[in-house]
């Protein structure tokens, strides 16, 4: 079973660190020192879906699919049961 999944560290559009998922304390230590020196970065961590997706090997068009699938059904729904899509970027 192959899982892609990593928590990135981007500043714009260039990656700056990656890690396991299971180093997301590491992650979270890593902004808080490059954010004290200045730098704007943000910290992307993969949702279910995403994690989901490279778990199951999904290309990147069969990926984009499914999320647009995931979206359309919270769409779908009032708001009163599901939590709105996730960018998965936290600043």
């Amino acid at each position: 079973m192959h899982n892609g999944s990593k928590i990135k560290i981007i500043q714009g559009e260039e990656l700056l660190y990656s890690f396991d998922m299971e180093q997301a304390e590491e992650a979270y230590q890593k902004m808080a020192e490059l954010e004290a020196m200045g730098l704007e970065v943000h910290l992307h961590v993969p949702t279910v879906t995403e994690t989901l997706c490279d778990t199951l090997g999904l290309s990147h068009e069969q990926q984009e699919d499914y999320q647009q699938s995931v979206v359309a059904e919270i769409e779908d729904h009032d708001g009163g049961c599901c939590a709105t899509p996730n960018t998965g970027l936290l600043h």
